[in-house]
Formats: C-alpha cells, sequence, structure tokens
C-alpha cells in the first residue's frame, strides 16, 4: 500500500544557505530542493511546519529581548 504524500513549499534561501532543505525522521534522512514544491510523507510535512513555528518563535524572543535592552 503506497503512503499519502502532502505537497510542501520550501522557499528559497539566500545565498549562503545550502540549495536543499534537510529534514530527518526517525533515521530516514530528506534533502527537499529549495524555491519548489515536494511531495513528502505526512510526518516530514508537519516536520517542517514545526520548525517553521520555532524559528517563528524564535524571532519574537529575540525581538522582544532587542526591546527590553533599550
Amino acid at each position: 500500500m503506497k503512503e499519502k504524500r502532502i505537497e510542501v513549499f520550501i522557499p528559497r534561501g539566500s545565498d549562503r544557505e545550502d540549495p536543499n532543505y534537510f529534514v530527518g525522521i526517525n533515521g530516514v534522512n530528506y534533502l527537499l530542493p529549495r524555491g519548489k514544491k515536494s511531495m513528502v510523507p505526512p510526518a516530514v510535512a508537519e516536520e517542517i511546519a514545526r520548525s517553521e513555528r520555532a524559528a517563528e518563535h524564535l524571532y519574537e524572543n529575540m525581538d522582544f529581548m532587542k526591546q527590553a535592552g533599550r
């Protein structure tokens, strides 16, 4: 039985970033091209979303700390 796949889009990164986005889950590694859509298992899509939420939270905290330091 074929596993369900979900389409994800990884935005293009800066010139200094790797052209591929690395995701590893339970010993299985995925290299997804930046700037293109990819079909991935649901667990990979969930990990990408979790990572994006964590980065957003980090940037919010950094902004808060910068404001508090003034």
